[in-house]
């Protein structure tokens, strides 16, 4: 060992660890774990309700983008905006909202 004589540089026992600042605090987000099951869920609700095919198929794509890249309450600020919009019932919406709170967690 050329060049050791002991002395150690690094962080001494009795010192606090350093922790670097936070990056970002965590936000509520879509569960990719179990991404599947919500799209399979979302497409129940889109067929009970009737909602046209291609209206449904950009709410589903547009629902899950927002809940697993920016978060679940950009979601569902979304669906509520298209049922202002008339792409689907007040029910349909309520319960898109419960499968959102369903299938989220911290991230």
């Amino acid at each position: 060992m050329a060049g050791y004589r002991g002395k150690y540089k690094g962080r001494k026992r009795n010192e606090p660890r350093a922790h670097g600042p936070r990056e970002s605090e965590k936000t509520v987000m879509l569960n990719q774990g179990r991404l599947s099951m919500f799209r399979y869920g979302l497409r129940e609700i889109m067929d009970n309700y009737k909602v046209d095919e291609a209206s449904a198929s950009s709410l589903v794509a547009s629902v899950i983008a927002k809940g697993s890249r920016v978060s679940i309450d950009s979601a569902r600020m979304y669906v509520i905006e298209q049922e202002k919009l008339g792409l689907c019932p007040k029910e349909a919406t309520d319960e898109i909202c419960d499968l959102l709170d369903k299938f989220s967690r911290y991230r």
